[in-house]
């Protein structure tokens, strides 16, 4: 029972809930409602958006392994009693599982690439996994690339999400003209197409929104973890930005990124206004703006690593609520259908 715990924790499985909780909200609190009030419907199956999410959650577990397994001497240093690769997992089983699950991974994205007739969507999930490795063995040790890497391959999970999906609707855009024309029979065909691409460019367009938002808070989150593991970084040679340049530019970096994040934020509220969606504006205002004030004000006077520490959660909270920003949009669009 000890071991399953321990394998549960070097996963990260509550950041494996939360990814796949990403993807399903991508799905069905913004893809479905926008699609659906517009007159279309989403076109790939259950199963293998299920086969797609399990494939991204397997993934980034496989990265959480292997992140361990190479990590295993700066961890000792940072943060000794949660050590579990060498612990209470053996190394050579940490490894055999990292293989496996990524492996299992592939073939899954291989799958469901080959089904939607488009191979190169395979890539994504070999190109993640190789980017994991060598981030884990290389990447994460340089200044801001491994934090770059890790930001990136966050945005990738709802841009992921969108784009088997926008696939399969290219697979079926006869089907979804007909399910058009047949609610709306007097429509003209061409205006129908040309509102389709309109629609697909309004969730292209949310979605690009929601992976710049995650890239920016993942960013800055993997700042202050490297803030964090100063000193176990420091002891094993690593090149990241505290070390490099020193925490206070660190600190100020990750101020900065989130005074950008601030105002890209109120450049959405602003469109709210417009658009009278106060609903949405008092929701990003207390859920999101206030939380990332808070984490500004934090990081101002920030000099403990505990301290930082509650920087790093509350930065994966604000995220985990833009995520459930997608329950906002469902009813919007369900209480605008409605009328």
């Amino acid at each position: 029972m000890k071991s399953f715990s321990a394998f549960f924790r070097l996963i990260r499985l509550p950041n494996l809930i939360i990814i796949a909780l990403t993807q399903y909200a991508i799905r069905f609190g913004l893809m479905f409602p926008m699609l659906n009030g517009s007159g279309f419907t989403l076109a790939l199956s259950e199963s293998l958006f299920f086969l797609l999410v399990l494939a991204t959650v397997m993934v980034a577990a496989a990265g959480y392994i292997i992140n361990d397994y190479f990590d295993t001497k700066i961890d000792i240093i940072n943060k000794p009693k949660k050590v579990i690769v060498g612990n209470l997992i053996k190394r050579r089983v940490a490894m055999g599982a990292h293989i496996v699950i990524s492996l299992i991974a592939i073939i899954i994205s291989i799958y469901i690439a080959l089904y939607l007739k488009s191979p190169w969507l395979a890539l994504i999930q070999i190109s993640s996994v190789l980017a994991l490795w060598y981030y884990s063995v290389n990447f994460k040790r340089r200044m801001l690339v491994g934090n770059f890497i890790i930001a990136s391959l966050t945005a990738l999970v709802p841009i992921s999400a969108g784009l088997y999906e926008f696939v399969e609707l290219k697979n079926h855009l006869v089907e979804q003209l007909q399910h058009y024309t047949t609610l709306f029979p007097n429509e003209n065909p061409i205006y129908a197409a040309v509102f389709f691409k309109d629609v697909l460019q309004n969730i292209g367009l949310w979605i690009a929104g929601y992976a710049l938002f995650a890239f920016l808070l993942t960013f800055i989150r993997e700042i202050i973890k490297d803030i964090e593991d100063y000193e176990g970084d420091l002891e094993q040679g690593c090149k990241t930005l505290p070390i490099v340049a020193g925490i206070s530019v660190a600190n100020n970096t990750a101020i900065i990124i989130s005074s950008i994040t601030f105002v890209f934020l109120a450049l959405v509220q602003y469109m709210q206004l417009i658009s009278s969606e106060f609903i949405s504006f008092a929701y990003f205002s207390l859920f999101i703006q206030l939380p990332l004030i808070l984490l500004m004000v934090k990081l101002f006077s920030a000099k403990k690593k505990n301290e930082y520490a509650w920087a790093s959660r509350l930065t994966k909270l604000i995220m985990l609520f833009g995520i459930l920003f997608t329950s906002v949009i469902y009813f919007q669009e369900f209480f605008m259908n409605a009328q």
